[in-house]
């Protein structure tokens, strides 16, 4: 028997710690209950996990209705109150970046238009090239940078992410923009079990009104980011959008290079990718009580 297992089995309560701090709240609940015998902490790891139903088959196993009362029940409201917040904050940063988002974009095609109605030997094209150049020329830096140093993928998408700012003026405002958006969908997207699972246990204690309120605001929420990822990533963008012209962006010339060189730095055309592909919504997912309906 390893050194690790007859520790873990002669100090579960201290094992326990460690798995909740890491958000283990299951794999906790379970050295409590069966090896320290150690119900009720067991419960309330449950309890703050937010897994509730396991929670309650443990409170009915061992008969411990009264922390049914005392702490499952608040719990429930509380994260109610909480996941309500959180998207009211959600949805409202969402809206301000996309209304944001189609300022620049607005901004930009006026920049364009007006720089190809000036004459004189500064060609608009060339400045749009320039900006392409350099967006391209650092992705490319990054690289190299990133085939010397140590740094793991992860690490080095974060780097290169830390050169978008939301600031307003920035010279890549509008990338930005699109990556929050991005990933404010897959946030809110990624919620769809939690909710339906926290609907389920506020309709079983009464809570019907609190239920009603977040099954509505999370329906809203849902339908305002699908209708709003075909403004934020119109279709086939670099497929129809010229290389010059009046319609083309530094983002576009950029990615047609990238079309234009398939022997480009993979990182910086999953950049591009990332920044053009929406996130996908996960329709299959049943999230919604036919009993709030």
């Amino acid at each position: 028997m390893s050194k690790w297992l007859i520790k873990k089995i002669s100090c579960p309560t201290n094992v326990s710690e460690k798995l909740s701090e890491q958000r283990r709240y299951s794999e906790a609940a379970l050295l409590l209950d069966q090896y320290a015998n150690d119900c009720e902490e067991a419960i309330l790891a449950l309890i703050t996990g937010a897994v509730w139903d396991e929670a309650l088959r443990l409170i009915h196993t061992h008969q411990r209705q009264d922390i049914t009362e005392t702490n499952l029940k608040p719990a429930l409201l509380e994260a109610f109150s909480a996941q309500t917040v959180f998207l009211e904050t959600q949805m409202s940063t969402f809206t301000r970046h996309k209304n944001r988002l189609a300022v620049v974009r607005e901004q930009k095609l006026k920049a364009r238009e007006d720089m190809l109605d000036d004459e004189g030997p500064d060609c608009a094209d060339a400045e749009l090239y320039s900006e392409a150049s350099s967006v391209l020329t650092g992705s490319k830096y990054s690289q190299s940078n990133s085939r010397i140093s140590s740094r793991s993928s992860k690490n080095r998408r974060k780097a290169e992410r830390k050169k978008l700012s939301l600031k307003e003026g920035s010279p890549m405002e509008d990338r930005a923009l699109i990556h929050a958006l991005g990933e404010i969908i897959t946030t809110v997207d990624k919620m769809r079990e939690e909710v339906h699972g926290l609907l389920k246990m506020l309709v079983l204690f009464e809570f019907e009104r609190q239920a009603h309120r977040l099954q509505e605001q999370y329906a809203e929420a849902l339908s305002l980011l699908e209708t709003s990822v075909p403004e934020v990533w119109p279709e086939n963008t670099l497929n129809c959008t010229p290389l010059t012209g009046p319609q083309s962006t530094a983002n576009s010339i950029s990615a047609s290079f990238q079309q234009q060189n398939p022997a480009a730095p993979p990182q910086a055309q999953a950049q591009d990718a990332e920044i053009v592909t929406p996130p996908k919504l996960r329709h299959n997912i049943k999230w919604k009580l036919t009993v709030l309906t």
